[in-house]
């Protein structure tokens, strides 16, 4: 079993991806947002993050950068969750790359399938 880091602003696709994952035999910390997240990876380093990449207040890309910018942190796989219709622009200008990147209108089997594909 992996343990995920979950981080969307959107409570209610937070809970719904967070069912998706733990039916699939992941164990499931969820975060609303960039800062609580960034406390949530300082106390348990997650096997990996799936992170919203459009955030108010702490963007997506500034998780990212805090967290590619740790020592302790910067190996942890991050897969970008966006609404973006163009999801492959969400990786594309950033000096900080995610190490996948999934839309959110792909829905459950798609998710879960670049979940898989990261953590084996």
């Amino acid at each position: 079993m992996s343990n995920i880091l979950l981080i969307d602003d959107d409570e209610d696709m937070l809970a719904m991806t967070g069912r998706w994952l733990e039916k699939a035999g992941h164990s499931v910390q969820k975060a609303t947002s960039g800062e609580d997240a960034l406390k949530l990876i300082a106390g348990q380093k997650p096997d990996l993050v799936l992170l919203d990449y459009a955030m108010p207040v702490m963007s997506g890309p500034e998780v990212l950068k805090a967290i590619r910018s740790n020592g302790d942190l910067k190996d942890i796989p991050v897969l970008y969750r966006t609404g973006l219709d163009d999801a492959d622009e969400a990786n594309a200008d950033s000096e900080f790359k995610a190490d996948g990147i999934v839309s959110k209108s792909e829905g459950r089997p798609a998710l879960i399938a670049a979940v898989e594909a990261i953590l084996s």
